[in-house]
């Protein structure tokens, strides 16, 4: 049995400013097909921290995630999630209250939203590159901020992406070939996405147009890992 693994970090660049670690990432590709993605995400202002694991079908289908989020110096829960079948099951435990449940429907192009930012490359995964037009995007978030400062049960939140092509592009972890997206998000912002390899990392993420236009996230470094069990 062998699996890989792909640790690194995301740099964020705002307007004006210089790179800083923004989140932490190990990608594992798993026995199986499957993908699972742990990343530690903290916001430039040093306020918020987010903790998230997710896992996905070797077709990119959610199967569960679990998210923890700390803002302003406090715990604000955590958010267990499952996809079984065409059913979400959400479980919420805040800091002072018990276990919370709720069941949505899951639509075979969901994808399911934690803010994470490495993530938002792997929402461009049921994009048809075939097809050049803006396509629709369906992410179940645990928050409708911008920046993932509350966490619930959520919503869904439709959006819109197209495929723009492939592209090289130079980056402080090295220089990478990535399929390059246009994504018309619900925040009101244009976002540029270059995904990176065929398991869909983010390499870069620039926010071309709306609120904190010009910021920019690179893959900072990555590192790749692969491990081989002998057979008992």
């Amino acid at each position: 049995m062998s699996f890989t693994t792909y640790d690194g970090h995301i740099l964020i660049t705002e307007p004006g400013g210089s790179p800083q670690l923004y989140e932490r990432f190990l990608l594992t590709d798993n026995p199986g097909g499957s993908r699972s993605l742990r990343t530690l995400t903290q916001s430039p202002k040093g306020d918020l921290l987010r903790d998230v694991n997710q896992m996905v079908a070797a077709d990119w289908r959610p199967i569960e995630t679990i998210g923890r989020l700390f803002y302003k110096g406090e715990a604000h829960g955590s958010v267990l999630r499952r996809v079984i079948g065409d059913r979400l099951h959400s479980y919420i435990w805040n800091q002072d209250t018990e276990v919370d449940y709720a069941e949505f429907e899951a639509p075979p192009n969901v994808s399911i939203g934690y803010h994470a930012i490495i993530l938002d490359s792997w929402k461009m995964c049921f994009i048809d590159k075939s097809n050049r037009d803006m396509q629709d995007i369906l992410v179940h978030s645990v928050s409708n901020t911008w920046n993932g400062r509350t966490l619930g049960h959520g919503e869904k939140i439709p959006s819109k992406a197209r495929y723009d092509g492939k592209e090289t592009i130079d980056l402080p972890a090295g220089t990478f070939e990535c399929d390059r997206y246009i994504w018309a998000t619900s925040f009101g912002k244009e976002l540029h996405v270059w995904s990176l390899g065929p398991y869909r990392m983010l390499a870069r993420m620039v926010v071309a147009s709306g609120d904190k236009e010009g910021t920019v996230y690179e893959l900072g470094a990555m590192t790749e890992t692969k491990t081989h069990w002998p057979a008992a």
